[in-house]
Order: structure tokens, then sequence, then C-alpha cells
């Protein structure tokens, strides 16, 4: 897995979210009819809980058959959406929505479909969409105005562009877009943070990648799902990249911080970045879940997000989001065995190879030192 195929699969992971960490503020404005196109995967079912806790009248579109025991007293809708065969005939002829949210297509196809349909149907549609449509992770410091894929189909990031223009042209002023980095939470049934989380939780010695100066980025579901019912509130337009935390974070720092979250006595043993790549054949982000080092991607984890952070996007702290994520973890995997333990990040017998070699080179360079 590399890193743009992550934030694919981050946003699109599993099922519903508790709300804890940050108390939303009191909603003091009307009631709003709000339309959640899916709504029982990781971010949708954040969006939902925090839409009904502001106090807003929830509908639902979707199958029915991921998770329909969610959210009893809410109103479903049963269709599909698909390319071809899709049924959206329960969404046809109905009643107008203050605000339809679209949180999950990776085909801009099936956006088409429904922003051709609601169009006359909603007010305000709000879109879920990536920092994948940015081209050049070269350079630090992309924003919301950095050149986007274009006339790029069949992939997360040139469909996710393609999306963003038809709903921009449909809806004009109408329309808000979060371009998310990698979102992490309760819930989240990616492996790539519980791989982090499992190696500090269960072993004495981690191997950790580099110096640890790399910068990471990453935003807690449940800072998404209050990002997006607040612009729906506010009817606030366009693009903004929602990419946490708060300050710029360290990939030490973010480790450490899981560690300390989890209440963990792990030791991370940091190893050298060639040593890692090039003797080892390690490789960053797929080996090393979430590790982007800067000589590779500079600018994929510092991304500009500014704007939002001045309209008031916040994001809670990591010891929230790892201690969160970890007792969700630790109650989910004993209750789905098909939960998948093995996935992003190093085999644990893989890991202590790497482990005594670096600890062999570390003894060797003691001892040919003056």
């Amino acid at each position: 897995m590399d890193r743009r195929e992550f934030i694919g699969l981050s946003i699109g992971a599993t099922a519903a979210t508790a709300l804890g960490g940050c108390i939303p503020p009191q909603h003091t404005g009307r009631k709003k009819s709000i339309l959640v196109l899916g709504g029982t995967n990781f971010v949708g079912p954040a969006i939902v809980e925090h839409a009904v806790n502001r106090g807003h009248d929830v509908t639902l579109f979707n199958r029915g058959v991921t998770r329909p025991y969610l959210f009893p007293d809410v109103e479903k809708l049963r269709g599909n959406r698909e390319v071809s065969g899709g049924d959206l005939t329960a969404l046809a002829g109905r009643r107008q929505w203050d605000a339809v949210i679209d949180v999950w297509p990776e085909e801009s196809a099936l956006v088409s479909q429904t922003v051709d349909l609601l169009a006359e149907r909603t007010d305000y549609y709000y879109f879920c969409s990536s920092i994948s449509v940015y081209t050049d992770f070269s350079r630090a410091g992309l924003t919301e105005d950095s050149p986007m894929h274009e006339d790029d189909p069949g992939w997360y990031g040139g469909e996710k562009t393609a999306a963003e223009r038809l709903i921009e042209a449909r809806f004009a002023d109408r329309y808000g877009v979060s371009r998310c980095h990698a979102i992490l939470g309760p819930r989240d049934n990616g492996t790539a943070f519980h791989y982090w989380l499992r190696r500090l939780a269960l072993q004495d010695e981690v191997l950790a990648p580099g110096t640890g100066d790399d910068p990471v980025q990453y935003t807690d579901v449940r800072d998404v799902a209050h990002w997006i019912i607040d612009c729906i509130e506010s009817q606030r337009t366009g693009p903004y990249n929602l990419c946490g935390p708060s300050r710029p974070l360290t990939f030490r720092e973010f480790l450490e911080g899981s560690r300390n979250a989890i209440s963990s006595n792990a030791r991370l043993v940091w190893a050298d970045a060639d040593f890692l790549r090039k003797e080892q054949r390690v490789r960053s982000f797929s080996d090393m879940p979430l590790w982007a080092p800067l000589d590779e991607d500079s600018g994929f984890y510092q991304i500009d997000g500014t704007r939002a952070v001045n309209n008031g996007a916040t994001f809670r702290s990591l010891n929230d989001t790892a201690r969160d994520s970890w007792n969700w973890f630790q109650s989910y995997f004993f209750k789905d065995a098909t939960f998948p333990i093995n996935g992003s990040g190093l085999s644990r017998e893989r890991e202590s190879e790497v482990l005594a070699a670096w600890h062999t080179a570390m003894q060797l360079q003691s001892a040919v030192s003056p």
C-alpha cells in the first residue's frame, strides 16, 4: 500500500463511532434536514451522530446491508449506487433536504448521478474529498489553490477531482468540500494506525523509522464530522484542506504520544532511514505505516490547512485519538474475528530480524569508534 492508496482507504474504513473527546457547541440555528448518502462506514456514522446530537433531522440512503442496525430512530431509504444497474428510486420525488452529504464514492460517475437527481431537491451539497486531488507532493505548503489532477480518470485522485468539478459546476456557491489527509480514530478498521498501537502495547522494543523528525498529519474522524456539520450550519462554500493536528507534528512525537496515551512502556528503536530502505529493503509507508520521509515526498505531510483553521476547524489531541482508537480496537477485535490483524506494516518476524540487524550494526560501529 502506498501513500495515495492509504488516503483513500482511511476514509472508507468501517462502522459507527462514539463522539467522545471534544464536546460540541450548542447549535443555536434552525434544525436542518440532512440526507447522508451512505452513513454506515467510519466517517458516515460519526457525521450522523454529530448531526443528531446537534438537533438536526437526518435521513440515510444506503443498501441496508452494512450494519443496518445502526441509528434505529433515523429515517432510512434503501437503494444502491452503481455506475450501471443502480437504484436511486427512493430518492426520486422526495421532499427537499436542506443539505446532502456525500461521504464515499470512489467513482465520479456516482456523484454525477446524485448531483443530477438532487440538484433541485437540496439547498447545499457537501462532498468528502481528499488531498489526493493534488498533483505534486514534492513541495510543502499545498493550499486549496494548488494544481489538481485534471482529465485523469480511473484512479482515486483523478476521480475525486472530477467529482469536485461536477459539484462546483452544478451547485456554484451552494456546496462544500473537505480535502482530508489520513483519518484516524475510533471505529477505524484500517491497519495503519493499529499497527503502531499493537506494537507499542505488546512489545518491549518497537522498530521506528529514521530520526523521528519527519512530519506526519492526520485528522480524528470526530473532528471531520464536527467540521462537516458546521459547514452545513454556516453554509460554508468551497474546498478546505482539513489536515490536523493543530500544530506541526513529527513522527517521533506521534509515536511517543501514542505510546503515552495507551500507557505503554515500549522502547522505540529509531533506525537510520538509509539502513532501513537500502540495506533492509524496508519500504516507507507500506512497511512502516504512515511514515513518509521528507526526502521522498516532502510535501505529503505538510499540507496547508490554514484556511480551515481560520474558519473554525479544531483538532483534538493525539492523546484522545490514540487512547480512543486503542480502546475501540481492543473491544472490537474480541467481538469480530474477521478484523484484519495482519495488513499494513512488517510482520513481527521481519521486524525482529531488522531490529537484530540494526543492533548488530550499532555494536560494530561502537567497536570501531575511537
